[in-house]
């Protein structure tokens, strides 16, 4: 069905016909494992139509509690070739199997149907229509790799995920010892240069110094040839029987391997970001809050540096006749303890950005509740690092603020390479840095598998192609299919053949609502082919830009209307009085410096949009901002602590020229900065989930290597088409039962660049300040 329609037939060849091979990764065909794929085997390659797929698999109760008594796993496929807006959309992911329990080892017996249409697809292929052509093609698929969370990971790899040897990677080669009753995952000074001084310290770590290499690299031939010696037990639910040492961790041997090209993959499965942030985030700031319950260092973990005789400032106080285990240096004090919390329910996010993390908090008892994977997400990368600044000691912090900027850049939409060869050191020293710091029992293997994600993203691109969000999110609509309780996994299938039977006539159904055409929740109005809403840059779109539409913005506007917010390219802003009373926060406003600014960044909040009406329908929306003083040469506007800005808002300027037009403003969140006190704001810069910058090929140019001349697109989740150009969609809107206020103008100057002026006015006067002035008054009464 993926060539049957228009909407998706071309999109399915985007990987190879419109992207743009640069430095940068945007998509998994950035990545190293899909180009060694593509020369591994240049005669599926050099077909763009062939589909490359991603499989998932995770287990949930479809009764939507959380006890283990059923659980429902189904297995998802996505193809990758569509663009970055589409790709991991549910509109085009496909149930290929529902399993009825938790297969555990035995999920190669459900798995034998895909695995023998996987190996027709890419032997034979199937005939298929091409609507984009008009032919018939044959079309053959692969599967890139698998996603899943580390328990099915071992399912689908074959590989036990725990024990001494869990790390999928490292394999027999990983660093364990039984630590404070259970097993840790030390010996991170392998990953240093071989003439690092950590390497000879000793007391400071484990007590040993470190003179082996980093672990060595298991390829896939190497892999099939050590499953080849090994004899399994046969599937289903045999016995228990322990399992030979010669096996080391295999549990079976993946029915993957049957495809000819598995075992050429240089990345076969997928360790799931998702579910490793949100276990590293527990359990470090369940240490640094010292949570009953959450935090590694408890007496048993005391004792354990007893025995190792490391890091004597850490034994069992044993002044008293009981030991006690006092609180440690990297943990917070109560006082300050209760200031985070107190810090972290203050925060406002924008509107559909996170949830009401304040919620989550309790203050009077020290910790936090109900945190879902997402929270942790925001929680590491954007407050962690700006609430505990102040309150943990210099040595502590330093490494956390790494870990905190390596996760924000490692789930950036756009990756660097040069940047991946950094983190692949930064989280080396995160991680030496954390075994001087903590307990061995801190080092769970959540905490390992870190040290493997930068080599990840090298070879597969942006991990929001592989990690458990879209698949999480999809299991939570499959709960809500259950109509049929003594039958949720025939109710399951029933809903799904009907979705799919639904999205698929949506593509043609131009006057009725669909996911495809469905309004988002910000809406911005979308293309206006009609007349000019804004000015682009000059420069950009002198070609476009007629001399009529010239004439007629040059001329003073007929009237103006005052709004409450406006929605622009899918992002919800709002005046600074509708927002103070809200539980989020849309008012931030960035714009970067021009001119001879270009140092100077300008933050600030809106406090009024402007809509003004010209003749002949045509409009302009600008933005009216207090704007916050952040001149670097006077003292007192900015500071940055820890790569943290933070701006001063008793101190503005530009309070005469307060106007920007609405698609210069980018959206930014303001938090309290608990180290510089009252009057200060921490600045954080927004990167919303459903918006994308991605420049394209031209397919009608020639010179394709003339990357400077793209066309840069950015496009909204469920749009029906490209939208060409970011700057040109805003939609102003008014809160419900405030009227909007139309005023005249007298003159306004409007900057048009480089472009030929018409008849421009000299303003504002200051009798069209004051009438603006007096109307914003009235707007916010009404509010």
């Amino acid at each position: 069905r993926l060539y049957m329609s228009m909407h998706t037939a071309t999109d399915m060849r985007w990987h190879k016909e419109k992207r743009v091979d640069d430095d940068v990764m945007r998509h998994p065909a950035d990545g190293e494992a899909w180009k060694e794929f593509d020369r591994t085997f240049p005669e599926f390659a050099a077909d763009p139509r062939n589909v490359r797929l991603g499989l998932a698999t995770d287990g949930f109760n479809p009764y939507g509690v959380l006890n283990q008594h059923h659980s429902t796993w189904p297995i998802f496929a996505f193809p990758y070739n569509l663009p970055p807006w589409k790709c991991m959309k549910k509109e085009y992911m496909m149930m290929t199997v529902l399993i009825t329990e938790d297969p555990g080892r035995s999920i190669d017996v459900y798995l034998r149907p895909l695995v023998d249409e996987l190996k027709d697809l890419w032997t034979n292929g199937v005939r298929t229509y091409d609507k984009s052509t008009g032919r018939m093609f044959t079309l053959r698929a692969a599967v890139m790799w698998t996603v899943n969370d580390f328990p099915a990971y071992a399912m689908v790899s074959g590989w036990s995920t725990k024990g001494y040897m869990a790390c999928p990677v490292c394999k027999e080669d990983v660093t364990s010892g039984w630590h404070a009753g259970k097993v840790c995952y030390l010996g991170h000074r392998r990953w240093l240069p071989w003439d690092h001084e950590w390497r000879e310290k000793d007391k400071e770590f484990d007590g040993n110094t470190e003179r082996r290499l980093r672990p060595r690299e298991w390829s896939g031939d190497e892999i099939l040839e050590q499953l080849n010696r090994l004899d399994f037990a046969p599937f289903g639910k045999t016995v228990s029987r322990t399992r030979p040492s010669t096996h080391l961790n295999w549990t079976h041997k993946p029915m993957f391997f049957e495809l000819p090209y598995w075992s050429k993959l240089k990345l076969r499965h997928n360790l799931d970001v998702m579910h490793v942030e949100k276990n590293v985030f527990d359990t470090l700031v369940g240490t640094i809050l010292d949570i009953e319950g959450k935090t590694k260092d408890t007496i048993k973990a005391r004792l354990d540096l007893e025995r190792m005789g490391i890091r004597r400032g850490l034994w069992m106080n044993r002044d008293s006749d009981k030991a006690r285990r006092d609180l440690a240096f990297f943990s917070m004090k109560p006082n300050d303890k209760k200031e985070f919390l107190k810090f972290v329910s203050s925060v406002k996010f924008p509107d559909g950005y996170a949830s009401n993390i304040a919620r989550c908090v309790n203050v009077d008892g020290g910790k936090f509740t109900g945190l879902k994977s997402h929270d942790c997400h925001v929680f590491m990368q954007r407050l962690l690092p700006v609430g505990i600044r102040h309150l943990l000691p210099e040595d502590v912090v330093k490494p956390i603020m790494l870990l905190s900027r390596f996760f924000s850049q490692l789930t950036a939409k756009t990756l660097r390479r040069t940047d991946m060869f950094q983190l692949r050191h930064d989280i080396v020293q995160v991680l030496c840095k954390f075994e001087m710091i903590f307990p061995p029992a801190f080092f769970t293997s959540m905490i390992h598998v870190m040290v493997h994600l930068p080599e990840e993203a090298l070879l597969a691109g942006p991990v929001n192609y592989r990690w458990m969000y879209p698949i999480e999110r999809l299991l939570g609509e499959l709960k809500k299919s259950v109509r049929n309780r003594a039958k949720p996994e025939g109710s399951i299938i029933e809903a799904w053949v009907q979705y799919e039977s639904l999205t698929f006539c949506g593509m043609y159904l131009k006057d009725v609502e669909t996911v495809f055409n469905r309004p988002q929740r910000n809406n911005d109005g979308g293309m206006r082919n009609e007349k000019l809403s804004v000015l682009p840059k000059a420069h950009d779109h002198l070609e476009i830009l007629d001399e009529e539409s010239l004439i007629q913005l040059g001329v003073r506007p007929n009237s103006a209307e005052l709004f409450s917010g406006c929605n622009v390219n899918g992002v919800k802003f709002l005046g600074a009085a509708r927002d103070d009373k809200l539980c989020t926060q849309n008012s931030g406003v960035h714009v970067p410096g021009g001119g001879e600014s270009t140092d100077i960044d300008f933050y600030g909040k809106l406090t009024t949009v402007v809509q003004l009406l010209y003749k002949d329908r045509y409009q302009v929306i600008m933005f009216k901002c207090r704007w916050f003083d952040t001149n670097p040469n006077r003292a007192g506007s900015v500071k940055i602590d820890h790569g943290v800005l933070s701006v001063n808002i008793n101190r503005t300027w530009y309070d005469d020229d307060p106007y920007i037009l609405a698609n210069m403003a980018s959206q930014i969140v303001y938090l309290d900065d608990p180290k510089a006190g009252n009057g200060w704001k921490v600045v954080q810069k927004m990167d919303h989930r459903n918006v994308y910058d991605i420049p394209e090929l031209d397919p009608s140019d020639n010179d394709v290597d003339n990357v400077a001349d793209q066309r840069l697109e950015s496009s909204m989740e469920n749009d029906a088409e490209t939208l060409r150009d970011t700057n040109v969609i805003q939609e102003p809107f008014q809160i419900e039962g405030v009227s909007s206020v139309e005023i005249p103008i007298q003159s306004i100057t409007i900057d048009l660049g480089d472009l030929p002026r018409y008849d421009v006015a000299v303003g504002p006067s200051n009798a069209d300040d004051a009438v603006i002035e007096e109307e914003e008054r009235r707007l916010g009464d009404r509010e």
